[in-house]
């Protein structure tokens, strides 16, 4: 990774789900009490937007306070003092870090990491619907044969 930019899977990161029972209308202000590793807690204070649903209901979002957008997830920026966007914490994923055949090949292996928990029973997916194998398992072993094949090549 020759880029400045951290990765999403490093960072401390909280989601909307975590904490959409505590939403209300009348109070959009959620109070995060976050404990790092050391055991340090802070405290921050989040504003939630909601949003209406095509078929009834609201969805819950965090507001970032740099850019003002909906997020579903907030990421503590490098100094530990705020929780922004994705965008605004200048992160990425893991997959944009690398290039060419190296996604590619990263791709390869996660697939084949999630194949083996199917096969493994780690993972619930339906492998077989009226006798006939399901689309998403035909997806896991095509991956698994593609990762099969780059390792091939890279070992």
């Amino acid at each position: 990774m020759s880029s400045s930019k951290r990765v999403v899977e490093a960072t401390s990161q909280i989601s909307i789900s975590s904490v959409k029972d505590f939403i209300s209308q009348r109070n959009p202000v959620v109070q995060l009490n976050l404990t790092d590793s050391i055991g340090n807690q802070s405290t921050y204070f989040v504003n939630t937007i909601t949003t209406r649903c095509y078929f009834g209901g609201t969805r819950p979002w965090f507001e970032c306070i740099l850019c003002g957008k909906q997020a579903e997830n907030l990421y503590l920026n490098e100094n530990g003092t705020d929780l922004f966007c994705r965008k605004c914490s200048n992160l990425r994923y893991r997959s944009q870090a690398v290039g060419g055949s190296s996604r590619l090949l990263l791709r390869a292996f996660d697939a084949d990491e999630r194949a083996e928990a199917v096969f493994n029973g780690l993972q619930r997916v339906k492998i077989l619907y009226k006798g006939k194998p399901t689309r998403r398992f035909k997806r896991f072993l095509r991956y698994r044969q593609k990762a099969q094949r780059l390792s091939r090549l890279f070992v």
